[in-house]
């Protein structure tokens, strides 16, 4: 079992096609991000109608969240303000300047399409695809945690079937078994959204 920690959109093929990617890419939880409230209503509908779905909601927007938000977003430097809540954070490595990184120190989430390590933020994941994880070097790799990686998709920039092949990367860097890194990764992720206890 696989969880997609970055779903960028649920299109109406991947929703047609849903049931053979969950058993084709072993994937069987999908986040999604809306951004505006007419997103957050779709990714609503779809999360209701998919048991498989669930989705963050922008920080400055969560009074618009309903029961499978699992996280919160931050997409600008303002919302940092509404910090600390008790959800995840889930933010877009492109955002974390300095005064973004402190303001964060203290909170729990999963860095979305990161290119470096964040060492700062203890409390964060990395959520690796593969889009982004060649822009790691193997040694850099080689001395990551597992504890501090999460799965990402991206789709439909890049494809589910793609999520194993960025773990194989990670693997090969890691000298650790594919299985082992995924059984993390969904570990992980499943405590942070609230489905297991830490």
């Amino acid at each position: 079992m696989t969880i997609d920690v970055n779903l960028c959109r649920a299109d109406e093929t991947f929703l047609a096609d849903i049931e053979e990617i969950m058993e084709e890419s072993m994937v069987q939880m999908f986040i999604l991000h809306p951004k505006t409230i007419s997103e957050i209503e779709e990714a609503q509908e779809i999360a209701d109608e998919y048991e498989s779905i669930f989705y963050s909601v922008p920080l400055s927007l969560q009074d618009n969240a309903s029961s499978k938000c699992v996280a919160y977003s931050i997409r600008s430097e303002g919302e940092s303000m509404l910090l600390p809540i008790e959800k995840p954070i889930v933010i877009e490595a492109e955002l974390l300047n300095d005064a973004m990184i402190t303001k964060l120190s203290g909170s729990r989430g999963i860095i979305l399409n990161p290119t470096q390590e964040y060492t700062s933020l203890e409390g964060f994941y990395l959520a690796m695809g593969s889009g982004n994880v060649g822009a790691f070097e193997t040694e850099v790799l080689s001395q990551m945690s597992m504890d501090k990686i999460v799965l990402q998709s991206t789709y439909p920039s890049h494809g589910f079937e793609e999520i194993m092949e960025c773990v194989k990367v990670i693997s090969n860097a890691m000298f650790r078994p594919e299985q082992s890194i995924i059984a993390r990764a969904t570990k992980s992720s499943l405590e942070l959204f609230g489905f297991r206890k830490r």
